[in-house]
Order: C-alpha cells, then sequence, then structure tokens
C-alpha cells in the first residue's frame, strides 16, 4: 500500500524527529510504500527583521545541517505550506495516517491543526490515526474545532491514541472510539542502524529537553554520590548568546543514553531509550513538561512507577539506582503491548 504519513517533524525536536522516523521504519517493514507529507508547524516566510536574520543565521548552523542529514533519511512529498495547498493537490496514497505526537494538540499544532484531521483528498483513499495525542489528559478544541474533528473523524477507518485519556476523551466529546497504543518509537527494539555498536559511557547521562536547573541538580548531586562522571545527552551552544549554533546529534542522543551506566530524565522519549537499551534510570516530574500522564502510564504499565518523583529530594533519598530493574520481566511486558499495537496498524490495512 501507498501509505502518506502526516505527523509532527522538521521541528527540532529529538523525540518528534525519532517518533516520526520510527512510524516510517516499521510501515516499510510491514511492506508499504511511506512518504512523510512535508507539512511543517514552523514554516514561516522569511522577514527582513532581527528575529528573520536570526532565523537565517541558524538555518546555515552545524545545528541545523545536523537535523537536515536526519531529516534526508526519511522519503518525503512534495512540500505544502498551508491547508488550501493540501486541499488543492493533496498526497497520492492509498491510505492516510496521522501520528503519533501531539497531533490533536492546538497549542502545539495552533492554527494547522486542521490539517491533522486529513480533510483533503478523496473519498476513496481510506485514513487512520496511530496513536495521536491530544497532548493533556483533556480535549482541548473550541466549539468550531469540536465540530470539525467530529466531522472528520467519521471518516477514519480506525482511530488511535497514545494516551487511555485521550481514548476517554474522544467517546466523551467527540462520539468516537478509539484504541489505546504504544508510541511508535517503543514498536522497535533498538536504533543500531543509526548509532553502530554502542559502547558503555560509564556515567550518570541526564537529558532534559530545555534548560531545566532541576534535572541537572540533581544529576550532578547523584553522579557524586555514585562517584561516577555527568553527562548531558542534549548539549546545546548559541551564537552571540541567542541563535542555535550547536547541538547533540539524535544519533549521538540515542548513544548517551544507551550507554549510561543510570539515566535521569523527564522525557518520555527519553525514558523509551533507557528501557529499549535496559538502563536504569528516575524519570522527575518538572513543570516545563508537565505533560506527564504518558510517562506516568507506561510506568504503571511495565511495573516501574516507583522510578517516578515529583521530588529531587524524596529522589535522593529513595536509593533506587541501587535497586536493579527486572529487564526480562519489563521486556514481557512490553513486547505484548508492542504485539497488540502493531496487530493494530496492521487492521488498518487489512
Amino acid at each position: 500500500m501507498k501509505v502518506a504519513l502526516f505527523t509532527i517533524w522538521h521541528d527540532k525536536n529529538f523525540g518528534a524527529e525519532l517518533q516520526a522516523y520510527a512510524t516510517i521504519q516499521t510501515l516499510q517493514e510491514m511492506g508499504h510504500t511511506v512518504k512523510l507529507v512535508d507539512y511543517r508547524l514552523n514554516d514561516q516566510p522569511f522577514l527582513f527583521s532581527r528575529q528573520g536574520i536570526s532565523s537565517a543565521l541558524e538555518k546555515v548552523s552545524p545545528q541545523n545541517r545536523m537535523f537536515e542529514r536526519f531529516w534526508a533519511i526519511m522519503p518525503q512529498s512534495r512540500h505544502y505550506s498551508n491547508l488550501n495547498q493540501l486541499m488543492a493537490d493533496p498526497p497520492v496514497a492509498d491510505y492516510y495516517l496521522v501520528g503519533s505526537d501531539q497531533v490533536w494538540n492546538p497549542k502545539i499544532t495552533g492554527d494547522k491543526i486542521k490539517a491533522f484531521f486529513l480533510p483533503f483528498g478523496s473519498h476513496e483513499v481510506k485514513r487512520a490515526s496511530y496513536a495521536s495525542s491530544l497532548g493533556g489528559g483533556e480535549w482541548l478544541g473550541d466549539e468550531e474545532l469540536t465540530s470539525f474533528a467530529k466531522q472528520q473523524l467519521q471518516r477514519f477507518k480506525k482511530v488511535s491514541c497514545r494516551e487511555e485519556s485521550a481514548v476517554v476523551e474522544l467517546e466523551r466529546i467527540l462520539g468516537i472510539k478509539a484504541t489505546t497504543v504504544l508510541d511508535p518509537t517503543l514498536l522497535r527494539r533498538d536504533y543500531g542502524e543509526l548509532t553502530g555498536t554502542i559502547v558503555e559511557n560509564k556515567s550518570l547521562v541526564y537529558y532534559s529537553l530545555y534548560n531545566e536547573p532541576r534535572i541537572t541538580a540533581l544529576a550532578e548531586e547523584l553522579a557524586k554520590r555514585m562517584g561516577i562522571d555527568c553527562l548531558s545527552a542534549n548539549n546545546r551552544t548559541a551564537l552571540l548568546g541567542k541563535i542555535p549554533w550547536t547541538r547533540t546529534s539524535i544519533e549521538d542522543w540515542i548513544r548517551y543514553i544507551a550507554g549510561a551506566r543510570f539515566v535521569i530524565t523527564h522525557s518520555f522519549h527519553g525514558l523509551v531509550l533507557a528501557l529499549l537499551y535496559h538502563r536504569p534510570f528516575m524519570v522527575l516530574y518538572t513543570s516545563s513538561n508537565n505533560r506527564q500522564g504518558r510517562i506516568t502510564g507506561l510506568l504503571q504499565k511495565i511495573g516501574l512507577s516507583d522510578r517516578f518523583f515529583t521530588d529531587e529530594r524524596d529522589a535522593l533519598e529513595s536509593g533506587v539506582w541501587e535497586k536493579p530493574i527486572d529487564y526480562e520481566m519489563v521486556d514481557s511486558k512490553i513486547d505484548a503491548l508492542r504485539n497488540s499495537s502493531l496487530e493494530f496498524l496492521k487492521s488498518v490495512f487489512e
């Protein structure tokens, strides 16, 4: 089947880029021909202003070149700047698939959200969602978006979400029945084709999405107690203190976490990598990443809720870094969730 994948990408967010890559790889391994629809949330025209000049400089930065190399490995459609272009010349495919990531969160997708309900293309094209997320636990659409989404989702053959709370909300607000499935990054067992052989770095590795002092302070204190080095999996530099310039590559981000002695993160995809590579870890709640339902939900399903902390003092007093994780048990639970998710994805194309 020819599949046009509609998701959040080209956003310079490690998790968003990896979930797009993982979805493409999974669909290709199922035998489908996949094109990632080149539709970007950050598609802004150049403006001759201080902000416009900063954006132009960032486009020639080492960081941008790193992302460009990663994006180049994903098969892409022509570029679409807006919904009108999608309506006028829709992607040619047998199936339109939307997801994963926060495609149905208006706080993320903004005025571009309607395109993520796939209103373009003929009625002959089948539509489905895989692991689409509302972001938090609630539907945030206004009256107009609610009516639009309800109408469009009735055209979908199958609907699935990443969080159980989203499944409840879609039925309560929109009258749409959905299934809970795994984030696509967990459909794969590793990312060896990107990283090569993993080498242990024997360090405490911490991964935060932003400059998060609580994560950094906790990591430095715990590394000192453990007598090991402390390493960030998301190093950044800025030109003139403002323009993003260099950054850890996606491949090294995976390598750092995969080879760590211990991992601290507040990121869902940081947790995913720790699980896939059997690393001991803890997750710290932070207000800068307060959509924790998908993290706590996954940890509960695999029996590791004791690894989630809301307070760094509790984390330091827990001694959790001295408690081994039974990854044979964890793998068996993830395998069951993975198999049911893959069965759902296969059923989309039946």
